[in-house]
């Protein structure tokens, strides 16, 4: 197989992974994914180091035989364990990486595959080994940033696709090649993908300040219906209309989300106190519910899925 038609079925097989483990949100936790299958587990150099009585150098020396990670299988048992090495000197995201990166040896099958224990170059010769890095790169890159929900964040730099999905700067800068490069349609499989992601990717507006939120500086601030010279007349006003601009709102809202005024009598606002109310109108500029300034953003930068 060329590495051509390699990365194509690499491609299909991380959809068909986020697919599987009901991935919807980023960052992309694998601690979530280990748990989902109990004959994976998922250790430490320091925590390996410290059942074996070895020194974590032994560990990194002599067992991995590297310094990020290690996946291993357990013929007898049928179970995987994953190694990592956390040291403090290594970045969070290249951790994060390589906790996928080994994910991805075990979902392709390398090691059932090519009836190995452990991946090593010693032991498959270096084009091989080389060859089901590759794989598991490709597979790392699409599971955690995949390019067509970069192509939806509209980002703007690898920056921003380091800073929302936790990878480091120089995995970004190839994510952000990927997502930026022309594509004359969408693979089925990537459209059920961006489906999955639909709760994530919408845009809401939320009543809250920008420095309370993780990635407010995405947030953006639409601007405020024009209010009529005077409201309606009582016998031209609708239900759920504003009388002050005339905008629709909904039945329980307090204030007019789209020019901020009262909606009932002796009705007032108390500005810069944030309510953290969450409305699924992105064309809003004021709560409903508190009348302060509210901030557009995707729902994903702003609340973390057990929060939807």
């Amino acid at each position: 197989m060329n590495r051509s038609d390699s990365a194509l079925r690499v491609y299909y097989m991380a959809h068909r992974f986020l697919d599987e483990f009901g991935i919807k949100w980023l960052p992309v936790n694998p601690e979530d994914i280990i748990d989902q299958r109990p004959n994976w587990r998922m250790k430490y150099v320091s925590q390996l180091a410290y059942e074996t009585g070895q020194t974590e150098e032994h560990i990194l020396h002599h067992v991995m035989r590297s310094q990020d990670g290690l996946s291993m299988y357990d013929v007898k048992n049928d179970s995987y364990c994953i190694i990592i090495n956390a040291a403090d000197y290594i970045p969070e995201g290249r951790i994060l990486w390589t906790k996928l990166h080994e994910i991805g040896h075990i979902y392709l099958g390398h090691l059932v595959k090519y009836k190995v224990t452990e991946l090593h170059k010693d032991d498959l010769g270096e084009d091989l080994y080389n060859q089901l890095e590759f794989e598991a790169d490709i597979f790392a890159g699409e599971v955690l940033a995949s390019k067509w929900i970069m192509r939806q964040l509209d980002i703007y730099s690898e920056h921003d696709i380091s800073e929302i999905c936790g990878i480091s700067d120089k995995a970004a800068l190839n994510r952000y090649r990927k997502a930026t490069e022309d594509y004359s349609f969408i693979p089925a499989n990537a459209t059920f993908t961006l489906h999955r992601f639909e709760e994530y990717l919408k845009e809401i507006t939320v009543c809250a300040d920008r420095e309370d939120i993780d990635l407010g500086h995405y947030a953006k601030v639409n601007p405020a219906q024009q209010k009529f010279r005077t409201p309606m007349a009582p016998f031209l006003r609708k239900p759920d209309i504003c009388p002050y601009c005339g905008k629709k709102h909904n039945k329980d809202a307090k204030f007019c989300p789209y020019c901020g005024s009262a909606l009932q009598k002796q009705l007032s606002n108390i500005p810069g106190v944030h309510c953290w109310n969450r409305q699924s109108a992105a064309d809003a500029a004021f709560c409903e519910q508190c009348g302060n300034p509210v901030l557009r953003i995707r729902q994903g930068f702003c609340f973390e899925e057990c929060e939807i």
